[in-house]
Order: structure tokens, then sequence, then C-alpha cells
């Protein structure tokens, strides 16, 4: 199924601050080469004009908005997720991580969809590709930041145990990006959507400091486009709709399940049929809708 194409869907995004936010970048870095960088700095990356710009990397986003996803799934049935952190079987309700340890290129495509749990068949394992792709999320304008001071209090004698240190937070700044997700069923579609609608609420902070405040964003949706080669028909359809006996090994929901009649128009572009949905309000209204069905895929 991975290398056939039956859909697709493009989520097209800004994030901004509402609390102070801290990405830190990996290791010490320049901190530990030049005393004016503070001890966590915010990650950066060089732009086309060579000068360096916060932003916030595709792989962080893409990983709190996984590990809110599996959380979800373990409030409906806790072998839903797998525990990543853990590689061998045995005690516990939450499965070891999928294929961890094994050999995986003995398994074929539809085999290791069978065996992997629902958030792997979404965000993939070692032995599946992830059907998600996160953009680096790029800074628009200049962002206001600041420094703030922490220290470590050792819990015994209740002393500074450690600092203190300097963070460096961004206060404004609003950043864009894109999520993209391909030959997904309405109920992983849902999911995503569920957990991108909390992170706009404020329920999943992000980066560093969440204890302490830090990291409450605000998501603004600027345009939701659904691709597939054939008319939708006034529908949204999931794969289990487009391959619907043709990929009899994989198990999808059925065709009749996995889709939902919404009110967007498809145009023919480019051999595609292409549903393109540009206001916020609009495109919550239709997350919303949509995140009410992965509950009913995994039999809640």
């Amino acid at each position: 199924m991975h290398g056939t194409f039956y859909n697709e869907a493009f989520l097209e995004m800004s994030l901004e601050p509402v609390t102070p936010l801290l990405i830190k970048a990996g290791g010490e870095g320049w901190a530990a080469l030049d005393p004016t960088i503070p001890d966590m700095n915010f990650v950066r990356t060089r732009r086309a004009d060579g000068e360096l710009q916060v932003y916030i990397p595709g792989s962080s986003l893409r990983g709190v908005v996984r590990g809110y996803a599996e959380r979800l799934l373990r409030s409906v049935r806790m072998d839903l997720a797998c525990d990543p952190t853990r590689t061998r079987g045995g005690g516990g309700e939450i499965p070891a991580a999928c294929f961890a340890g094994q050999d995986t290129t003995r398994w074929d495509g539809p085999t290791a969809y069978q065996r992997s749990c629902y958030a792997c068949r979404l965000f993939g394992n070692t032995a599946l590709a992830g059907r998600v792709r996160v953009s680096d999320f790029h800074i628009q304008g200049e962002p206001q930041l600041e420094r703030r001071y922490g220290v470590a209090i050792d819990r015994v004698t209740g002393a500074v145990a450690q600092g203190p240190f300097e963070l460096e937070v961004l206060t404004e700044g609003r950043f864009t990006g894109r999520l993209a997700v391909r030959n997904f069923t309405l109920g992983q579609l849902g999911l995503l959507a569920a957990a991108l609608l909390d992170m706009g609420d404020g329920l999943v902070p992000l980066g560093f400091g969440k204890s302490r405040g830090l990291g409450r964003v605000r998501l603004t949706f600027h345009r939701f486009t659904v691709r597939t080669l054939q008319d939708p028909q006034g529908h949204l359809r999931g794969v289990g709709y487009w391959a619907a006996g043709k990929e009899p090994r994989y198990p999808l929901p059925e065709a009749g399940k996995d889709q939902m009649a919404w009110d967007v128009p498809a145009r023919r572009e480019r051999g595609f049929y292409q549903a393109v949905v540009e206001e916020d309000a609009r495109i919550r209204a239709i997350l919303e809708a949509v995140a009410a069905r992965w509950p009913g895929e995994v039999g809640a």
C-alpha cells in the first residue's frame, strides 16, 4: 500500500507562542564556546540569506503530536500504542516497541502493517514507513527573544543544587510550516486532527520547561488540501474506501465506513482531484468533524 497512491492531505498552518517557548539546541553547542550565549539557547538554522534564525524542527513537532496521539490511543485500549522506550516484552499492559530487536528485513509491507500497533501504522517504526511528514516551521518576521534565569533545587536540603543558568525563550513570533499525511483512513486523519486541535487549545505544550509553564502555543490553519486520483463526489474518503478489494492483506476499515460527506468541491489539476479549504474557521470545523472518527475506528 505504501507503494501506491490513494489519497493525500496537506495542512498548512502557523504557530505562535501563548506562553514563552524554548526548543533547545542539541548539546551545549555554542554555549560551551561563547560565554555570552545562554546555557539553554533556542535552536537555529541558517537560511538562504546566510543568517542564523530560530526555527521549530519538524521532528520536534512530529514527536509531540505522536506522543499525544499515543496517549489518546492508550486511553481507549493499552495495546493500541506500543511503548517505544521498552525493547523487550513481558510485564505491563502496554506492549514493547514494535519490532524492537528484530530483523525487519524479513517482513513484507502487509505483514509489517498487520503486526504494528495503531500508532505505528500511522507514524511508522523500524519495519514500516510512517505516513506523516512534518516540515520545519520557519519564523516569519522578527522574533522577540528574552533571557530568563533558573536554578535546580536539592530536594533533600532545599538549597540550590545547580545554577543559576540562563534560558533563551521566545515570547513573540510566528512560525509557518506544513503537515502532510498519505494513504490515510479517516480515523488516522481524525487522530491527527484531535492532537492538533488540542495543541492549539493549549493542552499539548511544546519544547522545554512544560512544568514551568512554557510551551503553550496557538495554531492558525491557513490551507487544507486533499488530493485523490478519482472524483471524491462530495465526500472526504479514506484509504479504506479507495483501496477496497485492492489491498486484501491490509486491515483497513470497510469502504462504507471510511467516508463522510462534505461540501468542498474538487477540481481536476495535474491529473488529481483536489479539494481545498482556505479559511481557519472552516478548516477547524472539518477537523472537529473528522476528529470524532478515530474512536469508532479503533473500536471504542
